[in-house]
């Protein structure tokens, strides 16, 4: 089910489906379309198909028109068509996008859970861990890693160290709001402005290139 579409002010749009079809569902409204089939045929994970054809049938919902996403060896989604860049993401039942016509863009979306802060030494500066308050721990750090995987797909560099390579400005999260990042691990050591929602069981962070 399509919860929105959003178009921004940069010319972005942005938009998010909320999973509540079934594989033949999806696959009917996709119209069986054979390509689709043969791929999903790899999946040994109904998660995973779900997933697949959900944002295909999003995209193709936003752009009313039928589109086919491949992908670059880095495992970077692109249009065959090439009128829109795009980025992609998925947490639970949910999946959303990002596209663009002209300029790069990246976007992540995570549930809010323990997870981050088990695992925040492994993206995250000890400076960054500092920032973080405890009162609002879980949102924080979970803000944090979607800022850093957004910016990892819009430098779409293969290799990048999320601790050493990229860095996020200290800040305190609202509903919504801005953040500041640049990263290390190019050499032009870009400055990202990334935007942020939070709802209450996922975050969702996205960039679109300057």
């Amino acid at each position: 089910m399509l919860l929105s579409k959003e178009k921004l002010e940069n010319g972005a749009i942005i938009a998010l489906w909320k999973i509540e079809e079934s594989v033949e569902e999806l696959l009917e409204i996709l119209h069986h379309d054979n390509d689709l089939l043969l791929q999903i045929a790899q999946f040994g994970s109904e998660k995973r198909k779900l997933e697949y054809l959900a944002v295909r049938v999003l995209l193709n919902a936003v752009l009313n028109a039928e589109k086919t996403i491949e992908y670059h060896p880095s495992g970077a989604p692109f249009l065959t068509d090439k009128s829109f860049n795009i980025s992609i993401a998925h947490t639970g039942i949910y999946v959303t996008l990002i596209l663009h016509p002209k300029k790069k863009v990246g976007i992540d979306i995570e549930k809010i859970s323990d997870k981050a802060v088990r695992v925040q030494h492994k993206f995250l500066s000890q400076k960054e861990i500092d920032f973080v308050e405890n009162s609002t721990e879980k949102t924080h750090l979970t803000l944090l890693w979607c800022a850093k995987e957004a910016l990892y797909k819009i430098i779409d560099v293969e290799i990048i160290d999320f601790v050493a390579d990229l860095q996020v400005s200290p800040f305190q999260p609202y509903i919504a709001g801005t953040i500041e990042a640049q990263e290390f691990c190019t050499q032009h050591q870009r400055e990202y402005t990334l935007s942020y929602k939070i709802e209450p069981e996922y975050c969702i962070v996205w960039t679109v290139e300057q």
